[in-house]
């Protein structure tokens, strides 16, 4: 492995604990928010984990700014955009931001409106 190959490597594994933390972040608001580890849309509830919000972030995001704009830059982008999600200080626990909250709730609305429409193609 060449050094750009080990750099690059580094650089994924960082991205990826990042997503780590933010998925675990998320999970907690959602389970003190809901009693459970669900998302709820307008009635629609989708079972969530931490390997689900990861692999969301990484579809969602990581694939789209790689695809963009290489596989260099498009992890930095990613990178800057997932510290913007959380935010971290001494005197308070960590904590995803609004604009992390935001991100996320978009991420899984976007896939109740899909159960829901994928639902009601099936009734109808």
């Amino acid at each position: 492995m060449d050094n750009q190959q080990e750099v690059t490597a580094i650089h994924h594994s960082i991205v990826d604990s990042t997503m780590a933390i933010i998925a675990g972040l998320f999970l907690i608001e959602q389970i003190n928010k809901n009693g459970a580890k669900v998302f709820i849309h307008e009635g629609i509830k989708i079972d969530i984990d931490k390997d689900l919000i990861v692999l969301g972030l990484k579809v969602g995001l990581e694939e789209c700014l790689i695809e963009d704009f290489g596989e260099s830059e498009g992890l930095n982008r990613t990178y800057g955009l997932l510290k913007k999600m959380y935010a971290e200080s001494d005197d308070k626990p960590m904590a995803l931001t609004q604009f992390g909250q935001e991100m996320l709730a978009t991420l899984f609305i976007d896939l109740a409106e899909d159960i829901k429409a994928e639902s009601n193609a099936i009734i109808h």
